[in-house]
């Protein structure tokens, strides 16, 4: 991949700076250069941090933010407040409305494009700030090989960079070593195994792995899809695009749903839904959570969930005397049948973005903060991937600090990880088909093809009426 060259000399620094008088008013603060090494000097510069993190993850995200204001005390002083993601994201356009956003934020990178991508009068982001400019005047090169390519080029539109990647957080399955060695089983490799050994915990008592209903089965449903050679968009000039999809003028929909292709949304919930009704791994409509409980408690052999809940296994684990590890959710679509097989597994992640219309202006100061901020925070991300997520900066996953952390290797391999496609629409576009799933797990038997198929269309419905809503609406 190309690499992004962002820094700047401190002459050109220093003259961008001199052009908004060397500070940004209104009692915001201060920035200067520094005369010897031509650095950017901050001075009682106050920014506000907004994320979406919250629960027992966000006393992680607070130790960084107090040791990076200690750090930085009478330079740079960050006011974090933690936002549920469902109010953050309804609320957004209101907020930049009335100017009312928060100088960064952290939120779910399915997210960020979504928004990106909506323009203004002038044609730039209605939402966001560009950032390569602000990165230059703060002096802070980042490359993109430091990234994982699909996570880096994923938070890119239009040429422009809005997204810089935190972390990346998925599904897993994991595993009770103590029972596995009990049944004499050797680590699964592949779904047959898998689901041998679950059919063999269930014949000595244990459970296999029970599926829940509900969150994260949209983890579930994407790895699938991904696995069974899905797309999420197909856009014109695509196998499977239906060109009788159109605005009223007549202008062809720029993004649909990829539903149909492949039949990889068929197939991908048929094989997870046959985990419950064919190979009995799990009873059927179990309520949300008792997977968890089955294995907090030693109880089963194997559990799908997610990796932001590692360290709760390794606490329960400790109580309960038991040994575990983790194995990729790909897991459950790998048979030397499939050849359609890659081994993706779907991440999301946290993203850095800097609204527009933030809280008293736009200030040079406060983004210049912002992005030194946010680069503390990359630097620093092996202590925020202990609390169980993958550090999307290469440079932080190399420290001895991060290696130390165990079990995180076992959720797969970083070139393997794949987020939502890059495309204003992928989420409004393709996010009702991830209730299929559900729908299969809340059936009293497999469901036929046919009704499958009535469920699938539906949500294409749904996805393509999403997508007329928001360009008929003129965002």
């Amino acid at each position: 991949m190309k690499k992004v060259k962002l820094l700047v000399t401190s002459l050109l620094c220093a003259t961008a700076l001199a052009s908004c008088g060397g500070g940004n008013g209104g009692g915001e603060g201060e920035i200067s250069i520094d005369s010897s090494g031509g650095e950017i000097v901050f001075k009682n510069v106050n920014i506000t941090f907004s994320n979406v993190i919250t629960g027992t993850d966000n006393s992680y995200l607070t130790t960084l933010i107090n040791t990076f204001n200690n750090e930085f005390k009478g330079q740079i002083k960050v006011t974090s407040s933690a936002v549920q993601p469902a109010d953050l994201y309804d609320n957004l356009p209101t907020s930049t409305a009335y100017k009312k956003n928060a100088d960064v934020v952290l939120m779910h990178a399915e997210r960020v494009l979504q928004f990106a991508g909506q323009k203004n009068s002038e044609g730039t982001s209605k939402y966001f700030r560009e950032l390569e400019d602000i990165m230059e005047l703060a002096q802070i090169h980042l490359d993109s090989e430091d990234f994982p390519a699909q996570v880096w080029s994923n938070m890119r539109l239009d040429e422009h960079q809005y997204g810089i990647p935190f972390d990346m957080h998925m599904a897993g399955i994991y595993v009770n070593k103590t029972i596995l060695n009990e049944l004499n089983l050797d680590m699964p490799t592949n779904r047959d195994e898998l689901v041998n050994a679950a059919q063999k915990a269930i014949e000595k008592g244990y459970k296999g792995m029970p599926i829940s209903t509900g969150y994260p089965d949209t983890y579930s449903y994407i790895n699938g899809y991904f696995n069974h050679g899905g797309k999420q968009i197909l856009v014109e000039g695509d196998e499977g695009f239906d060109p009788e999809q159109k605005l009223t003028d007549g202008t062809v929909v720029p993004a649909q749903p990829g539903v149909y292709y492949k039949n990889a949304c068929l197939n991908a919930v048929k094989s997870f839904g046959e985990l419950i009704f064919d190979d009995h791994i799990s009873d059927p409509k179990l309520a949300v959570d008792t997977n968890l409980n089955e294995f907090y408690n030693g109880r089963s052999l194997f559990c799908l969930d997610g990796i932001w809940l590692l360290n709760d296994v390794i606490r329960y684990s400790t109580a309960k005397k038991f040994d575990f590890d983790v194995l990729p959710a790909s897991m459950m679509y790998k048979e030397e049948s499939n050849t359609e097989y890659t081994g993706d597994i779907y991440t999301n992640g946290h993203i850095f973005v800097m609204p527009k219309n933030n809280m008293g202006g736009e200030k040079v100061a406060r983004q210049q903060a912002s992005m030194k901020f946010i680069s503390w925070m990359l630097d620093h991300s092996a202590d925020w991937a202990k609390s169980g997520k993958i550090a999307a900066y290469g440079p932080a996953r190399e420290t001895e600090e991060y290696k130390a952390i165990k079990y995180l290797d076992g959720f797969g391999e970083i070139d393997s990880f794949r987020c939502l496609q890059a495309n204003r629409y992928a989420y409004a576009a393709f996010s009702p088909s991830q209730q299929v799933n559900t729908f299969v797990m809340n059936s009293d038997s497999m469901p036929s093809d046919e009704a499958i198929n009535e469920k699938i269309a539906q949500y294409y419905k749904e996805g393509i009426a999403l997508v007329k809503s928001d360009i008929s609406s003129g965002n």
